[in-house]
């Protein structure tokens, strides 16, 4: 038997903003190079303030979830990226999916940024619903957006947002005073 030493060379692409991340993977070194090219990006996806982006939520797949593995991190990461370049096999330009990641992106150092769960209800059934980040000066416009998003099968009476009341429609406000 011969036993023979064979030295091999690995790229290893390492964080700027996150010393604790790096990989091996080209791949995921340009997801590295564009979250340090958008420091927020980081936090957005490995705390819990972005009820559409944080770490922990169904938005992403497996153990990617909660995980603070540098592997799970980057999936979140290279999710996130790909919502906010719009290079995704599911959405097209113009999506909620691909609005939201780049308003939480944008937003998301502001006073008063939060999420909520945003539910369309009808007269007999809870509808369409989607998480979505958002700020009290930007309440309205993420309403109407979600407002645009949600299923227009059905004859809608209210929005809520977390089980309250954020919009009544005036069909339907008018019906119940009558």
């Amino acid at each position: 038997m011969k036993i023979q030493k064979h030295t091999i060379v690995q790229r290893v692409f390492y964080s700027d903003v996150r010393q604790d991340i790096s990989t091996i993977s080209p791949d995921l070194g340009q997801v590295i190079q564009w979250a340090d090219n958008h420091p927020v990006a980081w936090d957005i996806v490995t705390k819990t303030r972005s009820k559409a982006f944080g770490r922990g939520l169904c938005e992403y797949i497996g153990c990617a979830q909660r995980s603070m593995s540098p592997d799970a991190v980057l999936e979140r990461l290279r999710h996130f990226k790909n919502l906010i370049k719009g290079k995704t096999p599911y959405h097209t330009g113009d999506s909620i999916f691909l609005w939201r990641a780049r308003f939480t992106l944008e937003h998301y150092k502001e006073k008063g940024f939060r999420g909520g769960f945003f539910q369309q209800h009808d007269s007999r059934y809870p509808r369409s619903c989607l998480t979505l980040d958002y700020t009290p000066e930007t309440f309205e416009e993420v309403l109407d957006r979600f407002c645009v998003w949600m299923d227009c099968t059905y004859d809608t009476q209210r929005i809520t947002v977390d089980g309250k009341i954020a919009r009544v429609f005036k069909s339907h406000a008018k019906a119940q005073d009558s």
